[in-house]
């Protein structure tokens, strides 16, 4: 069934009806103060850090799952009958009903017996809070007299201590207002706190959760909505509530607007300064147009035109904006990781720098530095750390038993190599960072290259790296021996800089140390992990292996054939068959499942991923992330039909009509898909914070089509299906906007031999800033 659709000028995702299979979220916010909104007003918001500074409040493992919300009731003052906007909480069936999911911002829309009732949340650029601009109309023949209620529920900050500990926190918390300003905080901050606010005239108001719900009610039939007026209560313990109630009384035809603010700030006493102007309806109207003029500023760096309109609709706009927002908010917070003890991962935000690096490669730059602070002085760093405090270590995952990954430092080369080449920022690697006890420093060289010698120097029996989990973190298998070992790792570390970074390397003791490390790690790759089809994946504790035709379970994995190419570690004939392998065995018509076959039950020995049963997540199932790698490696092949083939497999645009069964949002791409062996096959799970927007991103613009900065110019190497007869891309590439046309007349599926004008080249020099640079690509 069908549930919404694509706007493609508005750049926005329609919904159409509220019971959506799993709320359908969109995130407001530019990664300091941010929020979750779902299609029916649910969600929750936060400053900076989702568990040591939460706004308002979310009800895990609730049904309904996204309670509770930014909820707007309309009441009619004649018939006691009210409603939302939204759908949620009240459910009442609305004559119309709308959902508009756009770039930063949602806009809930819904009739009822002659009212419309918008309301449109989002965060403007230079300010700590929200705004909730909301517009109701008369759309009958006679007076209306209506009421406005608002609910924002606080949360104590510490979100974990707001679940565990909640005597204190309701003894400690207090809800206080005067003159149209709410300001909730625990007894012991005189200055922090967090605030809700209105340009209305009230007609009453609420700080007390429990006065506004009343007794054995909930946010579907509240007592203040229920008999017209909140109790004007003042909150001396338990929780708190964000409630105003406005009287509007609409002639036929007329329309009011209201502005609500819901925000912290460091400085109660600043408040009304920082909200003053924001109260104004067309102050306000401006700062949503800022907004919608900055993502576009953003979205404009990389343009396409190809034959597929889906994958032009996708490119262009939502698997950019899904790329920045997990650049803001890494996995740390959604709707199935609620910003509690995961904290921001050094691997997986340095992996989202790719998706961004074309569109803000100084905030990427500035994050690959972040990340290197998380550093320990012996090349390893923290897996994870929590951005308003700082603090950082391995996790809360209960299968851990170690203290380092083997792959999360290795991921910062390649993040710092692609930071150079858009930029070809050269002095970036002498930027100085301290490691993270702040005692001591080195130069962002000086930590890549304790990256690489961390590794290099903790390789077990085979001369490969330890396993201590690598980027599959359920794959378990240091059981105390310490001799486990990772063929993903070893390719992984044989990707940057070994290869990457060597020409740019004016020691030559250093490259040739790179070279040699290189060339011995391959060896070792070929001589121990090459099965006769495909790469091995692992040694475990015991030293047997994993993912060979001799395994009964998990014969096969999909990384190590994908990254044997990646890192150019396979020789040809290895790459083909490995490649080959992948579609034989793993491929479907959902994407690529991780590993076949599954592993029927759970194995002490393997670890987290045989919790799993066959055909979830790891265990079989298609993890979305690990499928753009197998994408870049067919082009890397010359194939590019099967490239794009598996492009539109888990194209998320591409199930639309399919909503009963992904579930998920088709507007942005999820973390996994239930595989083959599973019963459920085709259901998505973990949508929006997830680096396969990124990798995607990376595989179709830099792969299929083939733009690709270097560090003295942009490479054009399309690899395309043969049908296509050409495309069009423009991108803005050091300051210079280069239009880019790429013709097809003989229906090549790669170029051997690229044209410009004339001029025999795979690579288009790099142009002066603020010119424009017009190029035509034959294949052939």
């Amino acid at each position: 069934m069908r549930y919404g659709y694509f706007d493609e000028k508005a750049r926005e995702y329609v919904i159409t009806r509220p019971d959506t299979p799993t709320p359908w979220i969109n995130y407001i916010g530019n990664g300091k103060y941010g929020g979750i909104v779902t299609n029916t007003g649910g969600g929750y918001s936060f400053h900076k850090d989702p568990q040591n500074r939460r706004i308002t409040r979310y009800r895990y493992n609730n049904l309904p799952t996204d309670r509770p919300g930014r909820y707007i009731y309309v009441r009619d003052r004649l018939t006691g009958e009210y409603w939302n906007p939204g759908y949620q909480p009240v459910q009442r069936k609305l004559d119309s009903y709308r959902c508009r999911h756009g770039m930063g911002y949602t806009v809930l829309e819904g009739e009822y017996k002659g009212i419309a009732a918008d309301v449109t949340y989002f965060v403007p650029d230079d300010r700590d809070f929200e705004i909730w601009l909301v517009q109701i109309r008369n759309l009958c023949h006679v007076e209306r007299n209506l009421q406005v209620f608002s609910y924002a529920e606080f949360c104590f900050w510490d979100a974990i201590m707001d679940q565990q500990n909640v005597d204190w926190v309701q003894q400690i918390n207090q809800g206080r207002y005067e003159d149209r300003l709410i300001t909730w905080h625990p007894h012991h901050f005189k200055d922090a706190c967090a605030f809700f606010a209105t340009n209305a005239e009230i007609n009453s108001f609420d700080t007390n959760l429990e006065a506004f719900i009343g007794r054995y009610r909930c946010e579907s039939n509240p007592i203040a909505v229920e008999t017209g007026a909140c109790s004007n209560s003042v909150s001396y313990r338990m929780n708190g509530v964000g409630a105003f109630c406005i009287d509007v009384n609409l002639k036929p035809g007329e329309e009011r607007e209201i502005i609500f603010i819901l925000g912290f700030t460091e400085n109660k006493s600043t408040i009304r300064d920082e909200i003053r102007d924001y109260l104004n309806v067309e102050y306000a109207k401006e700062a949503l147009k800022r907004l919608k003029d900055s993502w576009e500023e953003y979205l404009d760096k990389l343009q396409i035109e190809t034959p597929d309109r889906e994958t032009n609709l996708f490119v262009n706009t939502w698997n950019q904006y899904q790329c920045k927002i997990t650049f803001n908010w890494s996995r740390f917070v959604s709707m199935y990781s609620w910003g509690l003890g995961r904290g921001i991962g050094i691997r997986d935000s340095a992996q989202d720098t790719l998706g961004v690096m074309h569109s803000i490669p100084e905030l990427a730059g500035g994050l690959i530095k972040r990340l290197i602070h998380c550093q320990y002085t012996d090349g390893r760093v923290y897996h994870l750390f929590f951005p308003l405090t700082g603090e950082g270590g391995i996790g809360d995952a209960p299968v851990v038993k170690f203290d380092w990954y083997s792959d999360d430092h290795l991921w910062l080369p390649i993040a710092a190599n692609a930071y150079l080449k858009e930029t070809a920022n050269f002095d970036f690697f002498q930027s100085v960072v301290p490691y993270n006890d702040n005692k001591t420093e080195g130069t962002v060289w000086e930590h890549l290259n304790r990256a690489m010698e961390f590794t290099y120097n903790h390789r077990g029996p085979h001369a490969l790296p330890y396993s201590r989990a690598d980027w599959n973190d359920t794959l378990n298998l240091d059981m105390g021996n310490g001799i486990a070992e990772t063929l993903f790792t070893s390719m992984l570390f044989s990707e940057p800089p070994l290869k990457r970074f060597r020409c740019r390397i004016s020691d030559k003791r250093i490259a040739t140390k790179y070279r040699y490390w290189y060339d011995e790690m391959k060896q070792a790759i070929n001589e121990w992990c090459w099965d006769g089809e495909w790469y091995i994946r692992a040694f475990d504790d015991e030293g047997n292996v994993l993912g060979s035709g001799k395994n009964r379970y998990g014969k096969i994995f999909i990384n190590s054939q994908s990254w044997a190419v990646l890192s150019m570690v396979a020789p040809e004939e290895y790459a083909k068959k490995c490649l080959e392998s992948v579609y034989r065995h793993l491929n479907t018509k959902y994407g690529i499942v991780k590993v076949y076959p599954a592993y029927p039950e759970y194995n002490p020995k393997i670890g987290g991923m045989t919790t799993y049963p066959p055909g979830a997540k790891e265990n079989g199932g298609i993890f979305a992330h690990t499928n753009p790698w197998v994408m870049i490696a067919e082009c890397m092949m010359g194939n590019g039909r099967r490239a794009y083939q598996y492009y539109r497999q888990i194209l998320p645009l591409t199930r639309n009509d399919d909503a009963d069964l992904l579930e998920v949002e088709p507007y942005v791409y999820c973390q996994n898909i239930l595989g083959k062996e599973h019963p459920q096959f085709g259901i998505g799970r973990n949508s929006w914070l997830t680096g396969t927007a990124a990798w995607n991103m990376v595989a179709v613009s830099q792969y299929i089509l083939g733009i690709r900065p270097e560090y003295d110019g942009l490479t054009v190497d399309p690899c395309i299906p043969p049908d296509w007869k050409g495309f069009k891309v423009r991108r803005i590439f050091r300051g210079c906007v280069y239009n880019i046309e790429v013709r097809n007349p003989e229906g090549v599926r790669r170029c051997e031999k690229n044209c410009r004008r004339g001029v025999e080249t795979d690579k288009i020099p790099v142009k002066p800033a603020g010119t424009v640079c017009e190029c035509v690509v034959i294949m052939g």
